[in-house]
């Protein structure tokens, strides 16, 4: 068996109004699976969203639901529930949902505890073991009900009277046990929309002629090879279906396009087929008929035979007589180009795996039969070159919104120069676009969507898109707010989740249109630089009605400094004092005066001023008796000329770069903790060894190593051995930029020796790191003892 739950939530989105939605957003409380034989007791008052499906629940009583008066989606399907008391309900006045498929029940005629559920807006009780569809008459006190699910063995006259005078939004009938069937028992009820899920038998067909004739939407699953259904909208003389759906089907090309024909000869304005696997390709049927349909559309369609001409299957579906085309979901390369001025308007090939020559007709020839689309959607393919792309879409003159998001798509500018047509609306979220994407934008534009991409800046020498409104920046690499000069009539614009650290206030005044802003959810260091900016936008927030600030006061936090994280923007506040030089020099240079002179004064008494000068001579004299003597260099018991010390995230660069260009040919020995520690030893007992056996310990510094505590230890002893040896024997190499402010407070001294800016940067420059190589070897180069074994315990 396999669980409905998910089944519901698709039925529910897509029937029901957007308001009531809502629900299926909150937390359900999950009892699925848990071989439960009844209601768990003790249900928290608060409970809205109840799961109970595929457990073994036999019977349901009055009391079970007692504590759950705010209960509105309750899921019980996938168990044996025979016997349901009709005072279950009596306590959930605000059930909406109820599910009650794939189990025992067995009369439709007496369901009574819906006679307490009267708010109900979906029910299916589908799967079940009914014999008639004959409803009781608690069914037409469910004034709300806009969603019913049914299945019996027999469906007879009249058997719907009972909500003959509802009108539901979906009728869903699971035909899959259906013995019998009486013409017309179909047309008594009054809905939207009809779903049936078919059985394969002959009673689909009367079902079919009865559904084309009673309801405005269709959607049919689980058709036969053959879509015999399908032949029903022109065997009826008074067909009412205006939009059709076909799921789960396993067909022929042969039979597909014959069926898709018999639609155009019938009313049917909406056609469209998902889940659909064609078996064999060949003998196709181009369309023949000269209506137009709305909308024709194609979803996660498969092709199983291996050799066959896709060319047909691409004419066949971009020569569709529609206004709006989508083939989506599905594993196509390419597209062809209409043979003739198409007339299609929306033409959707998203979630597909098309590259940049889609439409291409030759090398020097663009398609030209599109001139009549409006939007073209490419959404979720293998586009990656964006100037090519221009050049198959730049002669559909009618183009004005374009969708070329969750690609791949980059644009440099030795990929040529972009011709756009006259677009609108272009979105080019989620792809790979860097600032240069600015240089590859239409001059019609008014929207642009560079959602989640890599732009860090918006290029100063932009030339003017004069018509742009709205700009959405948000979850890019921006390291400032960018001008409106280049837009002077923008009048929306998003850079929220960016690296905005202390954005320029005069960026906005550039922008005199400007009527929404989001700038929430950036990094702000609340520091001086960021007053005048929190000036501005709390003037923005609060006293300029003109423009409206997204996500104010709540999206705008301090990150730095730690006193301040998380700290409201709005509640952001620094005194004059800490901000103004001139009155911070005042305020300290009195005291500081005042506190010289005093200190001076008691100096001079305590004769403070000789101590000093004795000390001063003292230690000039031991300096000179220490470089007086014989300056070498102790090389006994050292075997390598340096101990590296790295964090294991850096392990890839000191494998590729350091070792290689160190050892080698260079004679050097690197003591590397990978390949030297001796088994059996403490970590720390290695380390120790190590570091009195290397000449020289190289730390490799970067957010990683600070935050390691192995190496906080390496760092200690090294720092250790050099005061012992009384020479500096620890070379710092900075792999990358690491502001004091990230060193933790435990390496006091690390930051005094990065202070005196004793230590190489590792450049990303390939020219210059010659040069840093050649430094270090110089720094480790040294004549050591002939190495020995590695010592035994």
């Amino acid at each position: 068996m396999k669980s409905s739950g998910w089944w519901l939530v698709s039925v529910y989105v897509m029937c029901f109004h957007s308001s009531l939605i809502l629900a299926i957003k909150r937390i359900v409380v999950n009892y699925s699976s848990q071989n439960l034989s009844s209601v768990p007791p003790g249900l928290k008052p608060s409970t809205e969203d109840l799961d109970l499906s595929l457990n073994r629940i036999q019977t349901l009583s009055g009391k079970d639901f007692s504590t759950t008066p705010l209960l509105h989606f309750l899921n019980l399907s996938w168990n044996i529930l025979e016997n349901i008391d009709m005072d279950t309900f009596n306590s959930t006045p605000a059930l909406e949902i109820l599910d009650l498929s794939h189990n025992r029940l067995q009369n439709l005629s007496d369901q009574l505890y819906l006679l307490k559920a009267g708010n109900l807006q979906y029910l299916d009780l589908s799967s079940n073991m009914f014999s008639v569809m004959a409803l009781g008459k608690e069914f037409s006190t469910l004034k709300s009900l806009q969603w019913l699910g049914l299945s019996a063995i027999s469906i007879a006259n009249k058997d719907f009277a009972n909500i003959a005078n509802h009108t539901l939004k979906t009728l869903f009938i699971n035909t899959d046990k259906l013995q019998k069937y009486e013409e017309r028992s179909l047309m008594e009820v009054h809905a939207e929309k009809a779903i049936i899920a078919l059985s394969d038998r002959d009673l689909d067909i009367a079902i079919a002629g009865d559904v084309f004739a009673s309801f405005k939407e269709v959607e049919f699953t689980k058709v036969d090879s053959e879509m015999k259904v399908l032949q029903q909208v022109r065997r009826r003389g008074a067909v009412r279906t205006v939009s059709l759906e076909i799921s789960q089907v396993k067909t022929t090309w042969e039979i597909l396009t014959g069926s898709v024909n018999t639609i155009f000869a019938s009313v049917i304005q909406r056609l469209s087929f998902s889940g659909l696997t064609m078996t064999k390709m060949g003998n196709g049927k181009p369309v023949s008929s000269s209506r137009m349909l709305e909308s024709f559309s194609t979803s996660r369609a498969s092709v199983t035979e291996f050799l066959f001409d896709q060319k047909e299957l691409y004419n066949f579906f971009i020569n569709m007589p529609a206004k709006n085309v989508s083939l989506t979901q599905t594993p196509i390369i390419f597209m062809t180009c209409p043979w003739n001025v198409s007339k299609i308007e929306v033409l959707d090939l998203s979630d597909c795996a098309l590259t940049e020559n889609i439409f291409s007709v030759g090398p020097d020839m663009e398609c030209r039969t599109l001139t009549n689309l409006e939007k073209l959607v490419l959404r979720g393919n293998n586009l990656k070159h964006l100037g090519p792309l221009t050049s198959r879409i730049h002669l559909m003159d009618s183009l004005k919104h374009i969708d070329l998001s969750q690609n791949k798509l980059t644009y440099y500018e030795d990929q040529g120069k972009c011709v756009w047509p006259k677009v609108v609306h272009v979105d080019l979220s989620s792809n790979e676009f860097d600032q240069s994407i600015f240089k590859c934008l239409p001059d019609s534009i008014r929207i642009l969507n560079l959602r989640n991409n890599r732009v860090t800046s918006v290029p100063p020498d932009l030339r003017d898109l004069e018509d742009l409104s709205l700009l959405d920046l948000t979850d890019n690499r921006m390291l400032d707010l960018p001008t409106c000069q280049a837009f002077p009539n923008l009048q929306k614009l998003l850079v929220r989740s960016n690296s905005l650290h202390l954005p320029r206030p005069g960026a906005l005044e550039t922008c005199p249109h400007l009527k929404d802003l989001d700038l929430s959810r950036n990094p702000f260091i609340c520091t001086c630089a960021l007053r005048e900016f929190t000036n501005l936008i709390n003037n923005k927030a609060t006293q300029t009605p003109g423009v409206t600030l997204g996500h104010w006061p709540e999206g705008y936090r301090c990150s730095y400094p730690e006193s301040r994280s998380n700290t409201m923007l709005k509640d952001f506040y620094l005194p004059e004092i800490s901000c103004d030089g001139r009155i911070l020099a005042v305020t300290i240079l009195i005291p500081t005066i005042t506190l010289v002179v005093a200190v001076g004064l008691l100096c001079h008494r305590l004769d403070v001023p000789w101590y000093l000068k004795m000390m001063w001579k003292w230690t000039r004299v031991k300096h000179h008796a220490i470089t007086s003597q014989k300056k070498s260099e102790d090389m006994e018991g050292l075997r390598f000329h340096a101990f590296v010390s790295y964090s294991q995230k850096n392990a890839d660069w000191v494998k590729a770069q350091f070792l290689p260009k160190l050892e080698g040919n260079c004679g050097l020995r690197v003591c590397y903790h990978e390949r030297d520690f001796i088994p059996g030893r403490t970590i720390v007992q290695n380390i120790l060894r190590c570091i009195e056996q290397s000449r020289r310990c190289v730390f490799v510094l970067s957010s990683h190593f600070v935050q390691s505590e192995w190496c906080h230890y390496e760092l200690y002893f090294a720092n250790h051995q050099r005061v012992m040896r009384g020479m500096d024997s620890i070379i710092l190499i900075l792999l990358e930029p690491l502001p004091s402010y990230l060193i933790p407070s435990k390496y006091y001294q690390l930051k005094a020796m990065m202070s005196r800016r004793t230590y190489l940067e590792w450049p990303q420059e390939g020219a210059k790191q010659k040069l840093f190589w050649a430094n270090l070897r110089a720094a480790l180069q040294a004549s050591l003892p002939v190495s020995s074994e590695r010592e035994e315990e």
